[in-house]
């Protein structure tokens, strides 16, 4: 494997392009007999001449359009069925296993030309909640235009809370995603799936999820799991420290970028311990400069001096 991009410990989002990169788009539309090189050319310019219009009309209708343009003798209910079961699709089978992993270091999103319900089926088959789903029928078009991508931006970076120079978008399509991200200041990764043209300007290739996985846990040098024990002398205390942490301090640095889980333990010699998932070593050097003087400051102010408190760190190395 190579050695990870530095700036890939940077990165605070992830989001993916849906169908042909996440899910197996080719495989599904041998269902509705489009199965030849030339064929699913001529598919994809019948998809392009309604997307890539101003206009705005459901995806599922696209397809429709598209598929009756190529196989006018299929049966509307076996077209119908298709376009409304697109979500269903199935997955490359890195595709579940990298959203879940990826979790634990950085947010995730998918972004796919489809409608609501298309992406609703992916999150259900997945079994992932994304932290960022941006939809065309939510922004009323299609990748890859430009009001597509100013809306995808904006969406992401309002849902997220990062800014651009710290998301990553992945896919294998270069016309409508890796072109227009990069052009948009996003980093690009073009990952290679069958039938893709990998010639494209991107900041980082790879064969599979598997390896960008891998890439940005090297990189991250994450998940980390930051525990801090709080000991309070007066055990008639102790309940009203675990409210106010529970109630201010897990709130608070939950809020912190990179915190990707935030929960208090309840230790049977009486230690309260806050314990914090960062997504990586950026994430966890920067919270402890910027934030972690003022939070031991608030607890201070609420308690005194009579709370001990004691860090560990250590690094996650496999959650099942």
């Amino acid at each position: 494997m190579a050695t990870a991009p530095a700036w890939l410990a940077d990165i605070q989002l992830i989001t993916f392009d849906v169908f042909g990169t996440l899910l197996d788009s080719q495989a599904a539309l041998d269902k509705v007999e489009i199965r030849t090189r030339q064929e699913l050319s001529d598919f994809d310019a019948a998809v392009r001449e309604q997307t890539d219009k101003e206009s705005w009309v459901r995806y599922s209708e696209i397809l429709r359009n598209a598929i009756a343009k190529m196989k006018p003798h299929l049966r509307p209910a076996i077209v119908g069925v298709f376009t409304e079961d697109l979500g269903r699709s199935q997955p490359f089978p890195d595709s579940m296993r990298a959203l879940h992993s990826l979790r634990e270091v950085v947010k995730v999103g998918l972004v796919g030309n489809c409608d609501a319900q298309h992406q609703v089926d992916v999150v259900t088959a997945m079994r992932v909640v994304p932290d960022v789903g941006i939809t065309s029928q939510e922004i009323r078009a299609y990748k890859p235009t430009e009001r597509a991508w100013d809306a995808i931006v904006r969406m992401g970076v309002m849902k997220a809370a990062v800014t651009r120079d710290h998301w990553l978008h992945v896919s294998a399509s270069v016309r409508t995603d890796l072109v227009p991200a990069r052009g948009k200041g996003l980093k690009t990764c073009l990952v290679r799936r069958p039938g893709a043209d990998d010639r494209a300007n991107v900041d980082l290739q790879i064969g599979d999820l598997d390896e960008l996985v891998a890439l940005v846990v090297q990189a991250k040098q994450g998940p980390l799991l930051f525990e801090i024990d709080n000991r309070h002398p007066d055990p008639a205390e102790r309940p009203r420290l675990a409210q106010w942490l529970i109630g201010q301090m897990l709130p608070a640095v939950r809020q912190v970028a990179g915190v990707r889980s935030a929960a208090l333990i309840e230790r049977e010699d009486g230690a309260l311990t806050e314990q914090y998932v960062f997504g990586g070593k950026v994430e966890h050097d920067a919270y402890l400069e910027a934030f972690a003087a003022e939070h031991r400051a608030t607890l201070r102010d609420e308690f005194g001096r009579a709370v001990e408190r004691t860090t560990h760190l250590s690094r996650v190395r496999s959650r099942i």
